[in-house]
């Protein structure tokens, strides 16, 4: 296969998101592993979003073959096809390795070699960026600072009920589910990475708990990465989550926070790639978020709970506990599991947190 072919397929694959990911011999071994060879001299035709028709403009196919192509290249993951919200079209999207291909390509669940591979060269390729991040440490945080949030942290719901008389929509995470008629669950891909690494998670046995909503769910549920739940069930696997100490993340269209969410993972520190990345010295914790934890002094038993839960490792015990506020993401795991209720959410308006990557010294 031509080396070329596939550079041009890593190009595009990276110029479709937001994290730059470095064009290496695990990347190309990646997107081979994915995809045949056809299917990637498809590919780099996807410069942005697009409809069948400007896909057809753009492509020799004739019209059942485009939509074979169309077709097998969703079912694997590599591309998306979402009808508008405005004009019901559908939009066409190329997925970036992560948030993208990492997702999709993990989130059945399987176990198969392929899958077992793929486990494989993305740690490796996380280890590579890293690497990267960490010799260019200065420049690349300044380039990290330019981006924007492509996430909200939606807080635990029993935290901000106890203080709050008008919670916001985007604040209560079971009004979120309750705005949408289809909802999709699928198996966390992060868990299942190194469930295939042999690593398991050391915060829950519980894997299925990554949420879709409207369009998005759909899009899951028929090409098969998850399956159809109720509200219901939903709130039963968000109860689950907080009672585990994970952190509700909502993913939003076109990463706008004012507009509707696509989706909400429930992450871990062990798992998560955007946790354990952050730590791995390859990524920031870049988020937005509208709480920030407060300790009552008076209250707080210094029994270091907080510190061990919490994600950010933002607390620090001094005779009572300290939050490091530059690094509290409001997630409530803290206040949810402080068993002598030191702690609280106070609300601050929307606030954006940017923690550079943890520094490796040498």
């Amino acid at each position: 296969m031509s080396k070329q072919l596939w550079q041009d397929v890593a190009n595009a694959v990276n110029q479709a998101g937001q994290i730059p990911i470095p064009v290496t011999d695990t990347l190309i071994e990646l997107l081979q592993t994915v995809m045949n060879e056809e299917q990637a001299k498809f590919v780099p035709i996807f410069t942005k979003p697009m409809t069948l028709e400007e896909i057809r403009a753009k492509s020799s196919l004739e019209q059942d073959d485009l939509n074979r192509m169309l077709d097998e290249l969703m079912h694997i993951g590599v591309i998306t096809g979402i009808p508008s919200k405005k004009t019901g079209q559908v939009i066409y999207r190329l997925m970036p390795p992560v948030p993208g291909l990492f997702e999709f390509t993990l989130m059945r669940g399987e176990e198969t070699e392929k899958e077992k591979k793929l486990a494989v060269l993305f740690d490796r390729l996380f280890g590579e960026l890293s690497e990267i991040v960490q010799e260019n440490y200065d420049s690349v945080v300044d380039m990290f600072k330019t981006g924007t949030p492509i996430t909200r942290v939606v807080p635990v719901e029993a935290e901000i009920k106890q203080n709050v008389d008008n919670i916001l929509p985007y604040e209560s995470i079971n009004r979120i589910v309750d705005k949408f008629d289809t909802i999709a669950v699928a198996n966390c891909y992060c868990r299942h990475e190194k469930n295939l690494l042999g690593k398991r998670c050391e915060v829950t046995d519980h894997k299925e708990n990554c949420l879709f909503f409207g369009q998005t769910a759909r899009f899951v549920i028929d090409y098969k990465f998850g399956r159809e739940i109720s509200k219901e069930e939903a709130k039963k696997i968000v109860f689950q989550s907080e009672e585990d100490g994970l952190v509700h993340k909502s993913f939003h269209v076109k990463s706008d926070i004012e507009k509707d969410e696509l989706a909400i993972c429930n992450c871990c520190k062990c798992c998560c790639g955007t946790f354990e990345n952050y730590y791995r010295g390859a990524i920031p914790t870049h988020t937005y978020t509208s709480y920030l934890a407060n300790v009552d002094e008076n209250e707080c038993t210094s029994c270091e709970e907080c510190v061990e839960k919490c994600p950010m490792e933002a607390i620090s015990m001094n005779e009572t506990a300290r939050i490091e506020e530059d690094k509290c993401i409001g997630c409530g795991v803290c206040a949810y599991n402080c068993p002598a209720e030191a702690i609280t959410l106070e609300r601050t308006g929307k606030r954006e947190v940017f923690v550079p990557p943890v520094r490796k010294t040498a």
